[in-house]
């Protein structure tokens, strides 16, 4: 049923550890490209990810496994539920090997959960197996139905018509080869159970290789809207509301190719995101072997348009009269641009610091000789300053470029320095950006700009890397080390990150004050940095949870790209006094924050929470 990333080649490379991860790079380059070997050449592997490979194995065997005990809790559980759902599995099957479509459909009926039906639609199958395999399996169950169609309409269609036998509350789109662990529709119901008003289940997932061992484990954020522009993460395992699904018409056949990843977006404006849940277990197999179903190099061209096409019909009618565009992306993933109004916002820049005139000039030069856009202004917030070389600066940069100096006369605090500059600042949007700080790429402004100033947007954050090139900051997760830190610290910035996420634009719960793009009007309704309570460490943090309660989302984006020489100017929390000082604002964080701090929406509790490098949770 879906498309991206299941078959051929690109599984044949996923076998070999060193290769798993880049799974996505190796779908995407062309089969002269993968003949040549240049993708370990271009990305070499960093340890972590060695790590995860080697551990793939074991932890979709322990999703898979269900002991004895838990069998017989979720047997009595099913028997306490009031009015257990009846699961439609839509299963849409042409000419599949005779044991691969036996395995597949004996998955479902030995569920633990008793309360499916699988409507199967055969697309006008030449092999004659196939019906005799059919014909013997609706034989041998009575929950199972079998369609046989006439005339090959391909995936959308075939689903549909499978679809139209449906009498479920619920259904459940499965490939003809794939399979389902035992206890994947029990968690299934129990989701139903648990959130009587839910429209969208989706769960984690993994592969079945040409050697049955199982590998290469999704684990998916909750839902992420902006991610899903640029991928269709959700995937299998993916339960719809029937009454839903049917007032949307299933599956479109002019999206063949991304058919799936369309269903869910069109699916998702007839809900709301709190009626969608994401099970964080590994509820499906998808088969990987030889001579699956492989696409061409053409058809995955199609595919990819099909994919853009669904996306701009999705921002059509969710941001009607915004305007926007879908272009290809990085790993043959969607990338969503958005325009800016005519006149462009005007921004202020906001730097603080203190003496160390040279790391400011490195700042302030790549701002003013980097940045491509119309409108902005810089305020420097100086907090103390004592050294001639300093204000000679000071007095030199604001002759020559649109530079206010702002006194800040007290003890350093980070939160109320911001916040003064952002009571003086004449632009509609404001860019806190540390004095450490150094422009890449000329669209850094305009890229975080023009998301900072969406309705539903609140705080953008960029990717920063240090100067070696490793990722210092690419979005900010709850509850890793302690309050949060650093998604895909330390990773080599050529390197895709998990399932592509580093170079994405995505949802994040926060994102690091050290660049950091906002709404003036969005900064000051949520009261602006907390300098009462957090005067140096994780104000960015609390500043971007108070716009989440707001209704707002963060985002982070790999499209504004920086250098972030980071502790140049104040150094590492090491005396006393500054550990005493991280104490105390780390406990009022987890006294005001609580058990949000404890589980990130959008990482996942099958990673480790050591570290910010999505490595696998095993043991």
């Amino acid at each position: 049923m879906a498309f991206f990333g299941k078959h051929g080649t690109l599984w044949r490379a996923s076998r070999s550890p060193k290769t798993l991860f880049m799974a996505g790079v190796w779908y995407v380059l062309g089969k002269k490209m993968r003949a040549r070997n240049m993708v370990r050449r271009v990305f070499p592997v960093l340890g972590f990810q060695q790590q995860n490979a080697l551990n793939a194995n074991r932890i979709c065997e322990a999703h898979a496994a269900v002991s004895a005990e838990e069998e017989k809790a979720m047997r009595e559980a099913i028997r306490a539920m009031v009015e257990p759902p009846l699961i439609s599995i839509i299963m849409p099957v042409y000419n599949t090997d005779e044991h691969y479509l036996r395995v597949a459909i004996r998955s479902i009926r030995e569920q633990i959960y008793p309360h499916w039906e699988l409507c199967i639609a055969d697309d006008a199958s030449p092999s004659p197996h196939v019906r005799r395999v059919l014909e013997e399996e609706a034989e041998a169950d009575n929950r199972i139905r079998v369609l046989y169609r006439k005339v090959n309409g391909h995936i959308s269609r075939a689903s549909n018509t499978a679809l139209s036998i449906a009498t479920g509350t619920f259904a459940a789109y499965m490939d003809h080869d794939d399979e389902l662990p035992r206890h994947a529709l029990y968690h299934v119901a129990k989701a139903i159970e648990d959130h009587p008003t839910v429209d969208l289940i989706y769960s984690d997932e993994d592969k079945i290789l040409e050697d049955e061992s199982l590998e290469g484990p999704h684990f998916k954020p909750d839902w992420n809207e902006e991610l899903l522009l640029t991928q269709n993460y959700v995937n299998h395992l993916a339960v719809y509301r029937m009454s839903i699904l049917n007032r949307i018409g299933g599956l479109r056949d002019t999206f063949e190719g991304s058919q799936d990843h369309d269903l869910v977006l069109r699916f998702s404006l007839e809900t709301d995101p709190s009626r969608i849940v994401h099970i964080p277990k590994i509820l499906y197999h998808w088969r990987a072997y030889d001579g699956s179903g492989s696409f061409s190099d053409r058809a995955l061209g199609r595919a990819i348009e099909a994919r853009q096409r669904a996306v701009r019909d999705y921002l059509v009618r969710r941001f009607p009269g915004r305007p926007m565009s879908v272009v290809r992306g990085p790993y043959g993933c969607n990338r969503v641009v958005r325009e800016l109004p005519d006149p462009a916002p005007k921004v202020s820049i906001v730097i603080p610091t203190r003496d160390q005139a040279d790391l400011l000039e490195q700042c302030l030069a790549s701002v003013f000789m980097n940045t491509a856009y119309p409108d902005f202004e810089v305020i420097v917030v100086d907090n103390d300053s004592v050294e001639t070389k300093t204000m000679d600066y000071f007095a030199s940069v604001t002759r020559r470029y649109p530079v206010r100096v702002l006194a800040y006369s007290h003890p350093f605090n980070y939160s109320a320095i911001n916040n003064l500059a952002v009571d003086h600042a004449k632009g509609e949007v404001v860019a806190l950006l540390n004095n450490d700080v150094e422009v890449i790429g000329s669209q850094w402004l305009r890229e975080m700009v023009s998301l900072a100033i969406q309705p539903e947007i609140g705080a953008v954050g960029a990717r920063l890397r240090y100067g070696n090139g490793t990722v210092q900051h690419a979005g900010v997760i709850l509850g890793v080390g302690g309050i949060a830190n650093h998604a895909h610290h330390r990773y080599d910035v050529r390197e895709p990150g998990y399932q592509s996420r580093l170079h994405l634009p995505q949802c994040v719960s926060a994102v690091t004050g050290a660049c950091l793009v906002v709404e003036k009007e969005k900064y000051r309704k949520v009261g602006g940095l907390d300098a009462d309570n957090l005067k140096i460490a994780f104000n960015d943090v609390d500043f971007c949870l108070k716009l989440i309660d707001e209704g707002l989302m963060n985002v982070y984006t790999p499209y504004a790209d920086l250098y972030h020489h980071e502790s140049l100017s104040r150094g590492a929390d090491i005396t006393p006094e500054k550990a005493e000082r991280l104490e105390r604002e780390s406990a009022f964080m987890r006294g005001k924050w609580g058990s949000r701090l404890d589980l990130d929406p959008f990482y996942n509790p099958n990673f480790s929470m050591t570290d910010g490098q999505f490595r696998y949770r095993v043991g």
